[in-house]
């Protein structure tokens, strides 16, 4: 096989393999959070795809982007992280925000949550810190579009 015709395949099979990406999933978009002294729910139009939980260093809890330092309340930091997810809405010709309610929450009574800060909400990733009085065991669960951190 001559050179160009190896080159010309390449080129080809290469804008194949484009023209049959599929296409990326949709945005799940935030609408509300709620914080108990146990639990946090985080309500979207429809569910993420990933969500991911773990705990990090008070020195890891850092806004995106700018890594500058997000104080929060507590003694351990459970970070939830959701993507594709988004406050906005971003799919049409202007950005409509879509979450209006508060980037810092706390509990109305006692309890093992302290506060609930967002930390990250710039190209489909959303994450979430919630300050604890101190690492417990928690359980991240979906209910429908909806997903439920209980801690304790």
């Amino acid at each position: 096989m001559s050179r160009l015709v190896f080159v010309l395949c390449a080129v080809a099979l290469a804008g194949a393999a484009v023209g049959s990406a599929a296409s990326p999933p949709p945005v799940a978009l935030l609408t509300a959070v709620k914080a108990a002294p146990k639990q946090i729910e985080f309500r979207f139009r429809s569910a993420p795809l990933h969500v991911k939980a773990g705990y990090v260093q008070r020195s890891k809890v850092v806004q995106s982007g700018s890594g500058l330092p997000v104080k929060v309340s507590g003694s351990a930091f459970l970070v939830v992280r959701f993507s594709p997810a988004s406050g906005a809405d971003l799919s049409g010709k202007t950005m409509r925000i879509v979450y209006k309610g508060p980037t810092r929450l706390k509990p109305a009574t006692a309890g093992p949550v302290r506060e609930v800060a967002r930390t990250s909400d710039f190209e489909a990733d959303l994450a979430w810190v919630i300050g604890l009085d101190r690492k417990r065991p928690y359980h991240v669960v979906r209910h429908g579009s909806n997903v439920v951190v209980t801690v304790g």
